[in-house]
């Protein structure tokens, strides 16, 4: 039978997920997650959220998905004994040199590959598997029937995220300086190589790199607004695509699919939003053994839109 793993961005929105119904929880813990304020954890919030999931018989996971710089990585990897010791034994990475970094020095953690290390194939899931993945998260944008292949492979579980924005391009795999510092420099300049006319702007260019520890906060550029010139004339202001993307009507045909994990999106969302999220899931999974449900479900509502991992 699936499980249902749910977000959480605060010491209360993990009460109100785990109240709600959900199995598990993630959450991000200060400095090791992108999320910022919005969504993270101190380590004394963890330790108490941990022992609340304990008391109500749950489990509660940490969510890395920054890249770490070498000398981040280095503290990071200081740091996994005592998120053991409060008995934390999931850790969700989005980079598959962290996984294989921390498969050989903590054999001890189940490590599952987020939706950011991009599998959506039998193959990717089988690579992540042997690369030393217990778990692997896969986007919602893919069918039942697709999954059903994919669960297929052996000694790796399978989590599918039915709660999500789906980006306009690949979940977790931003190719826009979304993730960098906004101070940007001149371009190098040499004449010898790319000549630049006299007066001339040589360009601007970001600095940092995207995910990295340092620079981990996401600007959400991608979802502000850009105008469209013609011909030096402003015509429109326009967003890129997206759209929230609930498939509590399929969570039927997700389950009887093989999916072990059913994940939602949205630690940035405060418990009052949160709570309704999981408990329309919930139903939705203990209603797989009762038959059909939620065939006419309605669209979520605005308020439900997720602004953050």
């Amino acid at each position: 039978m699936a499980t249902l793993l749910a977000p959480a961005g605060s010491p209360e929105a993990v009460l109100a997920a785990l109240d709600a119904g959900a199995d598990a929880v993630y959450v991000g813990l200060k400095g090791w997650s992108r999320g910022g304020a919005r969504g993270e954890l101190t380590w004394m919030e963890l330790a108490a959220s941990q022992r609340r999931a304990i008391l109500a018989g749950r489990r509660l996971q940490v969510a890395l998905n920054t890249i770490p710089l070498p000398h981040e990585r280095s503290r990071l990897l200081q740091q996994i004994p005592a998120l053991l010791d409060v008995g934390i034994d999931t850790l969700i990475v989005n980079d598959i040199g962290i996984l294989a970094a921390l498969r050989r020095r903590f054999p001890e953690l189940r490590l599952t590959a987020s939706i950011g290390c991009g599998a959506q194939t039998v193959a990717d899931v089988a690579f992540l598997r042997d690369l030393g993945a217990s778990a692997v998260v896969l986007p919602g944008t893919l069918r039942p029937d697709e999954l059903r292949e994919i669960a297929t492979v052996r000694g790796i579980h399978v989590e599918v995220m039915l709660h999500m924005v789906e980006e306009f391009i690949l979940l977790g795999k931003c190719w826009m300086p979304s993730y960098v510092h906004l101070k940007p420099s001149l371009m190098p300049s040499d004449p010898s190589t790319v000549p630049v006319p006299e007066g001339a702007d040589r360009g601007l260019r970001q600095t940092g790199s995207m995910k990295r520890g340092g620079v981990g906060t996401c600007f959400k550029i991608c979802q502000q607004s850009w105008d469209l010139f013609e011909g030096g004339t402003w015509r429109d202001s326009r967003l890129f695509p997206g759209r929230q993307l609930g498939r509590a009507a399929d969570v039927p045909a997700y389950a009887k699919a093989g999916a072990h994990v059913l994940k939602l999106q949205g630690r940035s969302l405060p418990p009052e939003q949160l709570a309704p999220l999981v408990r329309l899931y919930r139903n939705a999974l203990d209603g797989v053994a009762r038959g059909p449900v939620l065939t006419d479900q309605p669209a979520l509502p605005p308020a439900w839109t997720v602004v953050g991992r």
